[in-house]
């Protein structure tokens, strides 16, 4: 049976299902390197108690390209080419990579590319029309498929059946269930609340209203479809702010605390997490060595 997952497998099944969704980084035979994002200016990469016992993006890109090939063998058994999405930037929503977690840090990126990422396409390329039955043998029919159980999901369903079976996914997408939850708690923190307050005054100060930094990349008028001078003297102001009150540092301090507690509290599950990623990983690594990649 295959778990409805919002973590890891999640973020690698983008790979497999449409060529309209971003794909993870280290993706299986790119066409051109990704962008990085803001780790292209030299910013120390912001770290957290709960970041070992993920997979790494590394790793990360291993688990997608195994899954891209084991779809790629369902799909040619089919006669049928499996198109893989070209490569893009997924910076900011890679497992591990935390350079956006509390917004923009990087003035220099701010001052030429506002809140957009680096190398972001300005409109999304147009996506090639698919036949009936690509899509078919891609994603399924979803319709039950009687005494065998389940339903019917295609090559996506069938790679990650392969990939993870006799894995428990639930075990290695639970760091990043805790890691959501102590982002969400530590916006309640006094602490938190108190570096946005100073943070909120002083965009005001420069004539930017918003009670908190999620605020300003979230307003379409600051962020539309084309970086525009507005967009970047938002950011520019964003940043000096964060820099002026020291919020990027409370922040992490504070959801340090917080995933510290939950390693103490929940070693037994992270320890179950990191084992059963590490058995993912290695399958993941099987499978392109058999492929010769």
């Amino acid at each position: 049976m295959r778990l409805a997952r919002a973590g890891l497998v999640l973020l690698a099944a983008a790979v497999v299902t449409s060529c309209a969704s971003p794909e993870p980084s280290g993706h299986a035979r790119p066409t051109r390197p990704a962008a990085s994002g803001d780790a292209t200016s030299g910013q120390p990469r912001i770290t957290l108690p709960l970041d070992p016992y993920q997979v790494s993006d590394e790793d990360f890109g291993t688990v997608s390209r195994a899954l891209a090939e084991l779809t790629d063998r369902c799909m040619r058994r089919q006669g049928l080419t499996y198109e893989v999405p070209a490569a893009q930037d997924t910076t900011a929503s890679s497992p591990t990579g935390h350079e956006r977690r509390y917004g923009i840090t990087v003035l220099e990126t701010a001052r030429k590319h506002g809140y957009h990422l680096v190398g972001a396409p300005a409109e999304q390329p147009e996506q090639p029309k698919r036949s009936r039955a690509y899509e078919r043998a891609l994603s399924g029919t979803g319709k039950p498929l009687g005494g065998k159980g389940g339903f019917d999901d295609g090559c996506t369903g069938e790679a990650h059946r392969k990939l993870e079976s006799g894995i428990d996914m639930e075990a290695v997408d639970l760091p990043q269930w805790y890691k959501r939850d102590s982002f969400q708690r530590s916006l309640g923190d006094p602490r938190v609340k108190a570096a946005f307050g100073a943070w909120s005054r002083c965009m005001a100060e420069a004539g930017h209203r918003y009670a908190g930094p999620l605020d300003p990349p979230a307003d379409p008028g600051v962020m539309g479809r084309t970086v525009t001078e507005h967009e970047r003297s938002v950011a520019v102001a964003d940043i000096t702010c964060k820099q002026r009150t020291g919020l990027v540092d409370a922040w992490q301090q504070v959801e340090t605390t917080l995933q510290r507690r939950t390693v103490t509290t929940r070693a037994a599950q992270l320890e179950k997490a990191r084992t059963e990623a590490g058995r993912l990983i290695a399958r993941a690594g099987k499978i392109l060595a058999a492929d010769g990649g």
